[in-house]
């Protein structure tokens, strides 16, 4: 039996100076943002759910008692450390508080078997998470750039090919029988270089570059692109929402609820 209440789907946040806002006054420079694209709620929202803004002072075990989803946001590099690199030229800047908040949620949303969708960033912390190491910087090769263009962020800029097999292939509609590759928009300059198990590497673009991995049997999809920009309501948000709503362990837990109520 599934729940008819609104999945809670969980957005990480970034951090962001209020100094890097024109219309904040100078007095108010000192202060920090918690802010994410308005896209990834809109995806969630469009897909059923219910969107909710995660800032990195959440109490993780707390917070899990009540969300229903997960979804890992793009930003900024993950702190190479972290996954046994040094920092290189091509380095971002890095947010050493919401790297560790995200292992933490990363490791305790496995544990409940929350559905996880990770995007862009989010793939990445999530293959660190489980011990994978990521391309420090993906060069341009033959005029092509995974990084950001000045192209619309809908662009569909590359292929993506998948195992034909994989839970990624069926929410994005190819067919078994006929594999096919769907193209993408791009904006990341680091991907994937070795995925940490129980990942499964499962799309790819031309070049090689990792773009989607699963962890088999259970709801957990990374992609690299961002699925949030495309057109309309991207499948992938469908399937998260989907996956959350019939969850074998929210549905227990919510009819433990009904009967002590």
């Amino acid at each position: 039996m599934t729940s008819d209440r609104s999945p809670l789907i969980g957005i990480t946040t970034r951090r962001l100076s209020a100094s890097a806002l024109p219309y904040y006054p100078v007095t108010m420079h000192g202060l920090t943002l918690d802010y994410v694209v308005s896209d990834y709620a809109r995806g969630v929202a469009g897909a059923g759910g219910t969107p909710v803004l995660i800032p990195s002072e959440a109490p993780v075990e707390t917070l899990l008692q009540c969300l229903d989803g997960l979804v890992l946001t793009g930003g900024e590099d993950v702190t190479p450390s972290l996954y046994g690199a040094v920092e290189g030229p091509h380095a971002t800047v890095h947010d050493r508080q919401r790297d560790e908040f995200e292992l933490a949620i990363i490791s305790a949303a496995l544990a409940r078997q929350i559905p996880i969708l990770a995007i862009c960033r989010g793939i990445q912390i999530l293959n660190v998470a489980l011990g994978g190491t990521l391309v420090p910087h993906l060069e341009e090769v033959d005029g092509f750039t995974h990084a950001m263009t000045d192209m619309a962020p809908s662009v569909r800029r590359h292929g993506v090919k998948f195992e034909s097999d994989s839970e990624l292939a069926r929410v994005m509609g190819i067919d078994k029988e006929a594999p096919a590759k769907l193209s993408v928009n791009s904006f990341h300059h680091q991907a994937i270089l070795e995925a940490g198990p129980p990942l499964r590497v499962v799309a790819w673009a031309d070049d090689g570059t990792i773009e989607g991995v699963e962890i088999p049997n259970r709801a957990v999809i990374g992609v690299q692109w961002h699925p949030e920009m495309h057109e309309g309501v991207d499948p992938v948000f469908a399937w998260l929402c989907s996956a959350a709503r019939n969850n074998p362990v929210r549905i227990k837990k919510e009819n433990s609820d009904a009967r002590i109520t």
